[in-house]
C-alpha cells in the first residue's frame, strides 16, 4: 500500500493541549464541526489502548452521502491520533485522517492531514477523484481548514459537554454505550 497526503493544513486553538486532544480524538460534536459536511459520528468498537478501536462517521459533500467506518491505527496520547478506513466513494482506495498536536504559546498547535492509502496499480486510476469538484486538493484543504476552524470555535467558547474534552478511554459513561468493548 502507498501512503498519499492530499490535504494538509493547521491552526492554533487556544486551549491546552490535553483537551485538545481529548475533543478531537474523541469525535466531540463532530456533527458542528463543519456545517456543510458533516451528519454524525459515532463510537462502534474500543480497544484497550485505542489502537484498533472502530467508529463511524457520516457526511454529506457536493450530494454524496458518505460513510466511513474508520478504525485507529496510531494513539500517541496529547501528540497524534490516526485513523484509516474504506474510502466510501472508491472502496479500493482507503481514506484517513492524521491528527498531531503539538504546545504553541498560545495553546495547541494541530495539524490534520487527510491521506489515502492505497495499491500502487490504484494511482493510475486515482487523478479521477481530483476531477470531482468537492475532492480536488484545494477543495480538500478547504474542508480540512473548516473543521479545524470549526473545533477552534467549539473549544474556545466552552459550546460542548464537559464529558466531550475527558480522554475516551477514561469516560465510564461513554464505554457503556459502546455497542462491543473489549
Amino acid at each position: 500500500m502507498i501512503r498519499i497526503d492530499y490535504a494538509t493544513d493547521s491552526l492554533v486553538i487556544e486551549e491546552e493541549l490535553q483537551k485538545v486532544f481529548n475533543f478531537i480524538s474523541r469525535g466531540a460534536r463532530y456533527d458542528r464541526w463543519h456545517f456543510d459536511y458533516h451528519l454524525a459520528a459515532e463510537v462502534l468498537d474500543v480497544k484497550e489502548g485505542g489502537v484498533g478501536s472502530v467508529f463511524s462517521i457520516e457526511e454529506l459533500i457536493g450530494g454524496f452521502y458518505l460513510k466511513h467506518v474508520g478504525r485507529v491505527v496510531e494513539l500517541d496520547r496529547n501528540r497524534r491520533f490516526v485513523w484509516l478506513g474504506r474510502f466510501a466513494v472508491f472502496p479500493l482506495v482507503w481514506i484517513g485522517t492524521d491528527f498531531t498536536f503539538e504546545e504553541h504559546p498560545r495553546g495547541t498547535r494541530v495539524t490534520e492531514i487527510l491521506y489515502f492509502e492505497m495499491a500502487p496499480w490504484w494511482l493510475l486510476l486515482f487523478p479521477v477523484l481530483g476531477m470531482r469538484p468537492y475532492f480536488t486538493r484545494s477543495a480538500c484543504r478547504r474542508h480540512i481548514n473548516d473543521e479545524l476552524s470549526g473545533v477552534k470555535r467549539l473549544i474556545e467558547s466552552g459550546d460542548y459537554e464537559p464529558s466531550d474534552v475527558v480522554f475516551a478511554l477514561e469516560d465510564e459513561e461513554l464505554m457503556s454505550r459502546v455497542k462491543r468493548y473489549r
